[in-house]
């Protein structure tokens, strides 16, 4: 498959209600916000690892992922005697019998080589792996970044919340324990990521990745069904296409809430808010590097521009922009 050619950005809003969209787990889990602000942050880790995971669903046999270029290269494994896999364990589970008389750069190569053509996430975030003592280690740099920290829109207010638990806190007790933990009741999130074409050499990454990466962003989200991640809903996703080298930047910040009806600690759903999407695309309109839009939005996310009202596709339309709507 041919590697992708030009730049992207990816602009990916979420909501997250009455579930805990990243906890910090130095913090008794609580979910992390920025201390200045108020407002939630998701680390770019967690968003990868919703990719991953949903990457990882598509697909239960190691073998025929392996051969469709679809294993996922960050995930628990565990040693043959059952211990979790460090990274040095990782690293020899992909190298054959041809490459394991290999040692030095010659060893790196035939690593890099087995990763980058059987796993996907390596090709779209790149990769760290030891190969041991006195060997050179695999550092591929990712295509696909995202920011370190995903904001909120919005200040958040997050709660503790007190249950009972399913089983009594000792041998003696007559009653059952209590269990706590915390959430939010609500947060509209940005994610911000781009696509690089030319880290993108280094690791393979093809058009069709992307698209995985796409649905593994919009599905994958819509589809967490832990216990502290179920609430969390899709609403918007931009793929914004650029010549070679170009970007806008700072998508997230070209956005503010309008016609709030509540604080933003009380916000509870779309119904609360509008989103105001006119720098966005005041600025993509101005931005001869834009080759075009890919749009995907939930019709429940009301979108304004001056004073029209309307989905996030129909008022780029209206601003003139070369848009597509992504199917996933």
């Amino acid at each position: 498959m041919t590697t992708i050619t030009n730049r992207y950005e990816i602009l990916f809003l979420y909501e997250a209600r009455d579930c805990n969209p990243n906890g910090d787990p130095l913090d008794e889990n609580r979910p992390r916000t920025d201390p200045e602000t108020g407002v939630a942050t998701v680390s770019d880790v967690r968003i990868k690892r919703t990719v991953r995971d949903y990457l990882l669903s598509l697909e239960p046999d190691v073998a025929k992922r392996l051969a469709a270029g679809q294993e996922i290269l960050i995930r628990d494994t565990l040693k043959a005697d059952g211990h979790l896999a460090e990274g040095k364990d990782r690293a020899e589970q992909f190298l054959d019998a041809a490459a394991k008389g290999k040692k030095g750069e010659a060893k790196r190569q035939a690593l890099e080589e087995a990763v980058t053509r059987g796993c996907i996430d390596a090709r779209l975030f790149g990769a760290t792996l030891p190969l041991g003592k006195a060997e050179p280690s695999l550092q591929l740099t990712g295509p696909v970044q995202f920011s370190a920290f995903n904001r909120s829109l919005h200040r958040v207010s997050p709660t503790l919340v007190q249950q009972t638990a399913a089983y009594a806190g000792n041998a003696t007790a007559n009653q059952k324990s209590f269990a706590e933990r915390w959430l939010l009741p609500y947060a509209l999130i940005a994610a911000y990521g781009v696509a690089n074409e030319v880290a993108a050499r280094s690791t393979g990454l093809s058009e069709a990745d992307l698209e995985q990466l796409f649905a593994g962003l919009w599905q994958g989200t819509a589809a967490l069904n832990t216990h502290s991640k179920l609430g969390h809903e899709p609403l918007l996703l931009v793929v914004a296409e650029y010549q070679p080298g170009y970007r806008l930047g700072a998508l997230t910040q070209r956005l503010a809430l309008a016609n709030q009806r509540v604080e933003d600690t009380a916000l509870r759903s779309t119904q609360d808010f509008e989103l105001d999407v006119t720098a966005v695309l005041d600025a993509w309109r101005a931005y001869p590097r834009l080759r075009g839009l890919r749009i995907m939005q939930d019709s429940r996310l009301r979108c304004r521009v001056g004073e029209h009202v309307a989905d996030f596709m129909t008022l780029a339309q209206a601003a003139g922009l070369s848009i597509t709507a992504l199917d996933l």
